[in-house]
C-alpha cells in the first residue's frame, strides 16, 4: 500500500471508529514535498518535534495558509517564544514554567487563547518527559487562570509495549492505563485526549481518544 492509499485507509478507519477524532500527521523527518502531497489529499494538521525543522518547513509551505502546525516535541523554555510564533498549538506543556512562558508569549504575539495540552508521563518512565498524573490537576488549575492559554486537555506517549495486536486486534479491551487517561482528560480544560500513534492508535480510539498522532503509517520510514 502506498502512502496515499494508507492515508485514505487510516483516515476512514479513524472516522468509522471514532467520528470527529483529529488525525495529526507527524511529519518529523519528512520533506516539505511529502507534507504538501498529504495536504493536497485533505490533511491539514501536522505535528513537528523540533523547532528548527518546523521553522524551515513552515517557511517552505507558507503558501498553505490553512495548514495547522502542532508542536509535539519536548519543550525548552528558551525556545517557547519561537515555537509559539510559528506553531498553532503545543501538546507538550509539562510544567508551571512552560505554561507561564506560553501564556506570556501567546499574549505578546496576539495569539491569546493559544491551544495547549498538558503532557502526561502516563507510564512514569524515566526516559520520557511529562508531568505525573497526580500533578495534572494543579497544572490544569494554573492554566485555567491564564488569559493567554486555552487548555484543551492531556496528551500522553504510553509505554511501547502497548500495541494494537495485543489489544483491539486480538479482541482484548484497551488497557487500564488508556482508560485512566480518558478519565483524567475528562477533568482537564476542554476534556480532550491526545493519545495513540502508529502502533497503538486503534486501541486509543477504542479508549475514546480525541486526537491520534500518526507518522510512520502515513509517510513510511523517516528520512533522518
Amino acid at each position: 500500500m502506498n502512502s496515499q492509499d494508507a492515508f485514505e485507509a487510516i483516515r476512514s478507519e479513524i472516522q468509522r471508529i471514532r467520528p470527529g477524532c483529529r488525525l495529526l500527521a507527524v511529519s518529523k523527518g519528512q520533506t516539505p514535498d511529502k507534507i504538501r502531497a498529504l495536504y493536497e489529499r485533505g490533511q491539514r494538521e501536522f505535528g513537528e518535534n523540533y523547532l528548527q525543522e518546523l521553522e524551515v518547513k513552515a517557511a517552505a509551505l507558507a503558501d498553505l495558509t490553512d495548514l495547522h502546525w502542532v508542536f509535539i516535541g519536548q519543550l525548552q523554555s528558551n525556545k517557547i517564544q519561537r515555537i509559539v510564533a510559528v506553531a498553532d498549538e503545543i501538546q507538550t506543556a509539562a510544567s508551571e514554567k512552560h505554561l507561564r512562558y506560553i501564556d506570556r508569549w501567546a499574549r505578546d504575539a496576539g495569539k491569546a487563547r493559544y491551544p495547549v495540552f498538558l503532557e502526561v508521563n502516563a507510564g512514569q518512565e524515566g526516559t520520557k518527559a511529562g508531568v505525573e498524573p497526580t500533578g495534572v490537576p494543579a497544572l490544569a488549575e494554573l492554566a485555567g487562570a491564564m488569559t493567554g492559554i486555552s487548555l484543551l486537555g492531556v496528551m500522553a506517549i504510553p509505554p511501547a509495549d502497548i500495541r494494537d495486536e495485543l489489544y483491539v486486534l486480538s479482541g482484548t479491551p484497551p488497557p487500564k492505563l488508556f482508560l485512566s487517561l480518558r478519565l483524567l482528560a475528562d477533568a482537564v480544560g476542554m476534556g480532550k485526549l491526545s493519545l495513540g500513534m502508529s502502533a497503538d492508535y486503534r486501541t486509543a480510539l477504542a479508549a475514546g481518544t480525541d486526537c491520534v498522532r500518526i507518522g510512520r503509517s502515513l509517510f513510511g520510514e523517516r528520512v533522518d
